[in-house]
């Protein structure tokens, strides 16, 4: 069986890709997208055949990635935490636009998406709109920090899509 092919954006340092890479298995990352400078290094350490983009805006350069399974991204949260000004897609940090662009380009079969629990109200409509425009079932999900046994109440929100059609 081949390995899913998965596309990581937002990266940091590579936490989805690890989860998929050496707990789950089965998956291998054809690319990472991270613009700080700290992170790109952990990812270029543990991944050193994988190219790290900059940025997930220049959507031509994602051609590189070939065939893509599955794409992956903690989207920033800034446009839609508590501790921020809750400016939502009015802000210049919400790149939701840029994630739904490179899904449209690359067709991937899955779509798993993280953020702040105050995106439920502020733009999760939109993305669970956009998703299913092309296609996608979507679910989103409330996951605290509690609920793997950290020690603290901590909710994020997930989205998980599949491409409708597809096996």
């Amino acid at each position: 069986m081949t390995n899913l092919r998965l596309l990581d954006l937002f990266s940091g340092i590579g936490g989805f890709s690890y989860a998929a890479e050496r707990l789950v298995g089965g998956y291998e990352t054809v690319g990472f997208c991270e613009i700080d400078p700290f992170c790109k290094q952990i990812l270029n350490k543990h991944w050193p055949d994988v190219e790290v983009f900059k940025d997930v805006r220049q959507t031509d350069d994602f051609v590189r990635c070939g065939r893509v399974d599955i794409i992956t991204g903690g989207y920033p949260c800034q446009p839609f935490s508590l501790a921020g000004k809750q400016k939502g897609v009015e802000d210049d940090r919400h790149l939701w636009p840029a994630m739904f662009e490179l899904i449209k380009q690359k067709r991937p079969a899955f779509v798993v998406g993280e953020n702040v629990a105050g995106h439920i109200t502020l733009g999760l409509d939109q993305v669970l709109f956009d998703l299913e425009s092309e296609g996608y079932t979507a679910r989103p999900f409330v996951i605290p920090a509690c609920a793997v046994d950290a020690p603290h109440r901590r909710d994020r929100g997930w989205i998980v899509a599949h491409a409708d059609g597809e096996s």
